[in-house]
Order: structure tokens, then C-alpha cells, then sequence
């Protein structure tokens, strides 16, 4: 439908906005525009952190050896920065667009500050993309002191960091100036509530993450003498795990995305999901503390609280939400007919590519969530603690859960924002079974490598007591790590295309099986 002119009951300039013709929502032109560039951004990200995984599983193969160690350290920190940072926090800063503007059928509060944001995070992912990619940051992730990395490494970081704090200030006026213009009634629907429970995360991580990097960055330049470690890991990972949670959130965000654009279905009891979200703000930061369960410097006590008592707690939520979206899309199919104890299940259309990520999704998370259960319980995590155990939890929960809901919800989101017909049919299920089996390999590969004392963070496996035993899960790790990296590549080739060469229309059969935004 063409955009036509409205001017809003309290507005200071006119916009174009229309009505989207599958959800009934008015989108304007602002809003679509700068959440598909922070779509497009994220896409960029998960195809460079993908090349860089690819790269590390390949190395990591006894068989092949891709890279010798030098580039081996340049793909660990690359992968680990583009794939934890640069791509969920471009995609859920285009779900704050959304959220706050498209599902309230408001205004962007200020589009400047939205280009501005974007443009700061741009400037900061180049930043570090291109220091990483020059072999002069080859620190990791992490960036532990006493490692120092170049100056503009930090830097990069710490702009990256203001840009979303700009996003996350616009996402909260937004909201402010939707309920001044009444363009919304009763509650926040329960996707902008989840985003917001995820922008507060976020906020909380970027503060963390400013106090140990900003002097982290004055250490490179030699402005200041030194910086304790230890103190460095802990404003770190009031970053790296309060972060891992604001992804987590908006993987819950996605879900019932999903779930109301493919099947119409929303949440039995909304009180239940919302306390369910609010406990991720009270339980997410003090969880941090199992990243220090082997660390002598903190009383056992801490650690069993922090790291044990609140790690099991934290997967309750995570629980409540999975048992929350299946329960919804069961409602929603009894009600069009399905009968029996599984007979709902086989009302679900697993060819629809939203649904497949998503049950992918669903899945690799509960895996993760059992593979986390070692590295929150303080004997398990000295065993498992520097081994393949912690990527394979990782990639269960952040590619597995996080990014296949993401995948999941872009499919069903893009097409209404972009009004194109998404690319390639039925490929995109292709892609999402393709990438899902790739990772539960990859995730089983890894643990079984984690049991064997198998090291992380090295290039190599031949060190340790029974090298000979370590090729073959690294080998089948090679070739998992290739099977999802091309799935990840199909999706970065589907949106594209959806966004270059996509069908035009405002048909809703072509745009989405449905649409009913949960309330």
C-alpha cells in the first residue's frame, strides 16, 4: 500500500506512515527505515562472525589445520566479538525500533538520534572488525590483562557502546511520547515489554562494560601504570553475561514474534510471561559469578550464591517462557481443531521457515540450558572449565537459541517492513534445518571433546596426555562447524535477496501465513 500523508495528533513535522496489511499496524516511514538498516547491519555481522567461526572450526580440525596460530587468534577474536556482540545487539536494537514505533503505531522519538545511533555502531563495528582483521588485536573475546590489544580495539568498543546507549535513550522516549500521543491504549503489548526488559539489561551491560574497558583503553595507550585483572573480569562480565541475558530476552521476544505471525497464537496468561520477564531482572546480574567459580580470589560462599544458587534459578524463566510459547501455539490449534494429547503437534506446519527456526531454537536452547547446568555447579566447573565443554554451551545457547530465533523472527518480520515477498519459498526452511542440525552436530562434537579434557582458546589439540583420542570429535567439529556455516551463509544470501530482488506486493498471502500481535 503507498504511503499517504498524516499529521499526528501532537507532532512538530508530518511523516509518511501506512497500514500494514497484515497486522493492521501503521508503520511510518522513518520506523521501517531504520529498523531495516539495523537489520541490515546485523546481517553483515553474522556473515563476517560466521566466516570467522568457519575458520576457527576448520583449524581446530587435526586433519586440516586451516590457519596456523597467528590467524587462528585474529578468527577467535573476530567470532567472538562479531557473533556475541556486533550481531544481536544490531538486531535487537532494530527490535527497540520496532517495539517502541511499529507496535505502538507511533513515531521514532528522534530519527536523528536513530541514524546518529546507528551511525556510532557502524563506526565502532569497523573499528573493530578492521584492527581485529590487521592482527593487532589478537587478544580474544575476553581481552584479559595482562594481553593488551591496540588502542583502537577499545576504542571501538567504547563507540560501538554510545551508539546504543543513544538507541536505548530513543527506544525510552519513544515509548514516553507514544503514551503522550495516545497511540496506544491499556498496557505495553508483551513484545515491547520484553524489549524493555531487555534495553534495562542492556544499559546495566554497557555500564559494566564502560568501567572495564575505558581504562582497559588508557592501559593501551600508557596513560595509566597498570590494571588488576581481576577487577577487569568482573566489570567485564557484568557485560559479557548481563549481555548474554538481553539476547536471551529478546530470543524470548522472537519467539512469540513467531508465534503470533505464523500461527495467531499469544500467551495463555500474560501475567505469568511478564513476571516470568521480570525475573530476569532480578536474577541475570548476580549470575555473573560463575564465570569466577575456579578463581581463588573470592570466598566459596560468593560463589555458590552467585554463581550456583542464582544459575540454577535464572533457568526458571527461560523455562516459564518455553513452556509458555508452546502452551499459546497448543490453545491456538485446539482451537482450530486439533484433538488428542500430540494431535496439536501435527497441526504445526514445521514447513513454514519461522516455526522450523523456531523449534530449532526451542530445542538447541534446552540443550544449552543442560550444558550450562556444569558451569554454574562449582565441582563440574572445575572440571569442564578451560575445555570444549564451554564453546559447546556457548553455541547452544547464543547460535542455537538466540540466533535462530533471530533468523526465525527475521523471516517473518522483513517481508512486512520491506512489503516483499520473502526470497527463495521454501529454502528458507531449508536453511533453518540446515543450520540447526549443523549446530546440534557442532554442540555434541564439542561436548564430547569437552569429556576428553580437549582445551579451548589453542589452535592445536596435540598437546596433553592422549592427543591420538582428540582427532575425531575435532575432525566431525570441522565438519559441523562447515555444515552451519553454510546454513548461516543461506540466510545472509535469503535476506539479501529478499531485500534486492523480493516479489513487491501488499498481498497478506504472500507476506505471512498470519498475523495477530499477542496484546
Amino acid at each position: 500500500m503507498a504511503y499517504v500523508e498524516r499529521v499526528p495528533a501532537i507532532a512538530v513535522r508530518e511523516e509518511r506512515v501506512r497500514t500494514c496489511t497484515v497486522t493492521g499496524l501503521r508503520v511510518y516511514a522513518g520506523a521501517q527505515a531504520l529498523t531495516l538498516a539495523n537489520a541490515v547491519a546485523a546481517v553483515l555481522a553474522v556473515a563476517v562472525g560466521g566466516a570467522f567461526g568457519v575458520s576457527m572450526a576448520l583449524t581446530r580440525a587435526p586433519s586440516l589445520e586451516l590457519l596456523g596460530s597467528k590467524g587462528y587468534y585474529v578468527a577467535l577474536t573476530g567470532h567472538g566479538v562479531s557473533a556475541l556482540i556486533l550481531w544481536p545487539v544490531f538486531f535487537e536494537v532494530a527490535a527497540m525500533v520496532f517495539a517502541s514505533s511499529v507496535l505502538l503505531n507511533a513515531r521514532v522519538w528522534s530519527m536523528k538520534i536513530g541514524w546518529t545511533s546507528l551511525g556510532l555502531m557502524i563506526a565502532g563495528a569497523v573499528m573493530l572488525e578492521s584492527i581485529i582483521l590487521s592482527g593487532k588485536a589478537s587478544v580474544g573475546f575476553t581481552a584479559y590483562p595482562p594481553l593488551v590489544a591496540h588502542p583502537v580495539f577499545y576504542l571501538g568498543y567504547i563507540v560501538f557502546a554510545v551508539g546504543v546507549l543513544l538507541a536505548i535513550g530513543n527506544f525510552a522516549m519513544t515509548i514516553a511520547n507514544a503514551r503522550v500521543e495516545r497511540t496506544y491504549t491499556g498496557s505495553l503489548p508483551l513484545l515491547t515489554y520484553g524489549v524493555a526488559v531487555a534495553a534495562i539489561l542492556a544499559l546495566l551491560a554497557i555500564v559494566s562494560g564502560l568501567v572495564a574497558l575505558i581504562p582497559a583503553w588508557l592501559y593501551s595507550q600508557g596513560w595509566v601504570s597498570n590494571v588488576e585483572p581481576i577487577v577487569y573480569r568482573g566489570w567485564f562480565w557484568g557485560l559479557g553475561h548481563t549481555l548474554q541475558y538481553v539476547n536471551v530476552v529478546a530470543m524470548v521476544v522472537a519467539w512469540y514474534g513467531i508465534a503470533a505471525l505464523a500461527l495467531k497464537a499469544g500467551p495463555v496468561n500474560q501475567k505469568f510471561t511478564r513476571f516470568a520477564f521480570v525475573l530476569y531482572l532480578i536474577l541475570t546480574v548476580p549470575v555473573l559469578g560463575h564465570h569466577f567459580l575456579v578463581d581463588p580470589s573470592i570466598g566459596t560462599d560468593v560463589k555458590i550464591v552467585g554463581g550456583s544458587l542464582m544459575g540454577f534459578a535464572l533457568g526458571v524463566p527461560s523455562l516459564m517462557h518455553g513452556l509458555a510459547v508452546m502452551g499459546g501455539c497448543e490453545a491456538r490449534l485446539r482451537e482450530r481443531g486439533a484433538v488428542g494429547l500430540f494431535g496439536w503437534l501435527r497441526r504445526i506446519d514445521f514447513g513454514h521457515a519461522g516455526i522450523a527456526a523456531m523449534a530449532c531454537s526451542l530445542l538447541l536452547f534446552a540443550v544449552g540450558g543442560w550444558t550450562g547446568t556444569a558451569q554454574t555447579t562449582l565441582q563440574l566447573n572445575m572440571i569442564t572449565h578451560n575445555t570444549m565443554w564451554v564453546p559447546a554451551h556457548i553455541h547452544a545457547i547464543v547460535v542455537g537459541g538466540t540466533t535462530l530465533a533471530f533468523m526465525g523472527f527475521a523471516y517473518v518480520l522483513v517481508p512486512l517492513l520491506a512489503q516483499r515477498k520473502l526470497w527463495g519459498g521454501r529454502l528458507a526452511t531449508v536453511q533453518a534445518y540446515l543450520y540447526g542440525g549443523g549446530l546440534l552436530m557442532l554442540i555434541a562434537t564439542q561436548s564430547w571433546a569437552g569429556v576428553l579434557g580437549i582445551p579451548r582458546r589453542v589452535s592445536r589439540v596435540d598437546v596433553g596426555a592422549d592427543p591420538h583420542s582428540w582427532r575425531l570429535p575435532m575432525d566431525l567439529m570441522g565438519v559441523a562447524g562447515a555444515i552451519a556455516g553454510l546454513g548461516g551463509a543461506l540466510f545472509v544470501v535469503i535476506m539479501v535477496m529478499t531485500l534486492v530482488r523480493g516479489k513487491r506486493t501488499d498481498d497478506p498471502a504472500e507476506l505471512a501465513v498470519g498475523a495477530e500481535l499477542p496484546a
